[in-house]
């Protein structure tokens, strides 16, 4: 045997372990959201998370979703109603074996929402400190508001079952810009969460499920 052929031989199996990789589109819906709506009175939400394969690490991935959230304060009570769209990019760090098809992951995302606050119910004090403060019941809604935000991701994607994933994930959000209506501020963010006078910084969860709708194989 020649040493070109025994070299051949030894590669050999080495090339089998070599296996395509899945492409297509994951879709599927964020179970966190569903489970707040049947624990907590206060909220009404969906949301559906989906991503594509660009390269072997790069994903594209986008959430669209809408929320209802109705609050009551001390001094005000407030409802947001509004819908929300995510999208952005996710890297793959795992370095998958063979057949798995397992992801720890960080991306990024632009948010938008576009919503409506009904101003139910504000209260104030009067200059005599004696007296109570007074509630002003107005039920005053304002329509057309806006907000953009940035927000990063960390989680991880697992493939439990054929191209049937799990996810879940943490996420941190900075506010860019958002539409203010007059004489109230938004308490609440569809798609962004509760918002603080302290700063435009917020914070969020998520864990569902995808599917995969395999499309090819490279």
């Amino acid at each position: 045997m020649s040493l070109c052929s025994a070299q051949q031989e030894v590669e050999q199996p080495v090339d089998s372990l070599r296996t395509q990789k899945k492409y297509g589109l994951r879709v599927g819906i964020d179970a966190a959201s569903l489970a707040r709506t049947v624990l907590d009175d206060r909220y009404t939400g969906f949301q559906i998370m989906g991503d594509y394969r660009f390269t072997d690490d790069i994903y594209f991935a986008a959430e669209l979703g809408n929320e209802t959230f109705d609050e009551s304060y001390e001094r005000v009570d407030f409802e947001t109603n509004g819908s929300f769209l995510k999208a952005g990019i996710d890297y793959n760090f795992y370095d998958n074996w063979l057949e798995m098809d397992n992801m720890i992951y960080a991306g990024a995302r632009l948010g938008y929402a576009n919503m409506s606050q009904t101003l139910k119910r504000y209260s104030y004090n009067t200059d005599n400190t004696y007296l109570p403060s007074r509630d002003v019941f107005t039920n005053q809604e304002t329509t057309g508001l806006s907000a953009v935000w940035f927000e990063l991701h960390a989680g991880i994607k697992v493939e439990v079952l054929n191209n049937l994933y799990l996810v879940a994930n943490i996420q941190l959000r900075r506010m860019i810009t958002e539409t203010i209506p007059d004489g109230f501020d938004n308490l609440y963010v569809p798609g962004f969460g509760r918002t603080y006078d302290n700063g435009n910084v917020g914070s969020g969860y998520s864990y569902g499920i995808l599917y995969r709708i395999p499309l090819y194989k490279k």
